[in-house]
């Protein structure tokens, strides 16, 4: 039995001599010590982030040569939307053509745009209109428990629709948007988006310690992606408005304008965040 207590006294002060260590780690701030002794870590949320001075090179010179850079495509980048424009615009009806308006930001005359000119709706487009929304929200009701996300995400877009059907049976002809415009305002807006997208990342992504290279990668990514989806975007959204009136304008524009776009950037942000850190 003598050899038990030894080991047993033996196992007590290794464990002694851990709380005492612990105990002197934490001398120098007391409220980092736990009840038993043991040193408290510092939660990764309350920990200071390690900034060197070289780092500004890629908060503010990375994002500037992107900008530049991109300012510098805009001919070519105004080109490709307008071919990608007048091909769906030659597909797509008579009632679609591509315009440009000029524009006050410095380095940019004019954005093209799909034009058109959608009227208020019908009595058959309303009814239309009003059933799909009520189907759809019904329909919320039918998916599984594992499919909620999906489900709010329809009964959001169900309600703006519901709501849009309230307005165009009371006040349909005090309606003050016009699609031409709409279209032009947030192809302007994306084009602004654009530009801003280096630098947005710049702040929220080029302070961590990621390497220049993938964070010119995730600015380009982004760039490249809205480039391409804008003139689609909004050549779709005309197109809609064209057909089916403009009861569908203030859904087009809650959810399937600025917010397609920001929700693609932050996908590309969540997605860059899981690589790997040099530090």
């Amino acid at each position: 039995m003598k050899p038990a207590r030894d080991a047993t006294a033996g196992g007590k002060t290794v464990k002694a001599k851990i709380h005492a260590k612990a105990r002197r780690d934490a001398a120098i701030n007391p409220r980092f010590a736990g009840f038993g002794g043991q040193l408290i870590q510092t939660h990764r949320a309350l920990r200071r982030l390690s900034f060197p001075r070289s780092r500004w090179i890629d908060v503010l010179l990375v994002p500037a040569l992107i900008f530049f850079c991109t300012l510098l495509a805009w001919p070519w980048i105004a080109d490709l939307w307008s071919g990608i424009i007048r091909f769906w615009a030659s597909g797509l009806g008579d009632g679609l053509m591509l315009k440009a308006d000029k524009t006050s930001f410095p380095g940019i005359q004019s954005v093209p745009y799909a034009y058109v000119q959608a009227a208020l709706p019908t009595p058959l487009q309303w009814w239309t209109g009003m059933l799909a929304s009520i189907a759809l929200l019904l329909a919320t009701a039918l998916l599984p428990a594992r499919m909620l996300p999906i489900s709010y995400t329809l009964r959001v877009v169900a309600m703006i629709q519901l709501a849009s059907q309230f307005y165009f049976y009371f006040w349909a002809a005090e309606f003050p948007y016009q699609s031409a415009s709409s279209i032009s305002a947030l192809t302007q807006a994306s084009m602004v988006l654009l530009l801003l997208t280096p630098w947005i990342y710049g702040l929220l992504y080029n302070i961590f310690d990621f390497g220049i290279p993938r964070k010119i990668l995730l600015s380009l990514m982004a760039v490249v992606y809205l480039i391409v989806l804008t003139p689609f975007q909004y050549t779709f959204a005309a197109w809609v408005m064209l057909q089916y009136s403009l009861l569908w304008h203030p859904l087009i524009y809650l959810l399937g304008s600025s917010l397609l776009q920001f929700g693609a950037l932050v996908g590309f942000y969540s997605w860059a965040m899981s690589w790997e850190r040099r530090e």
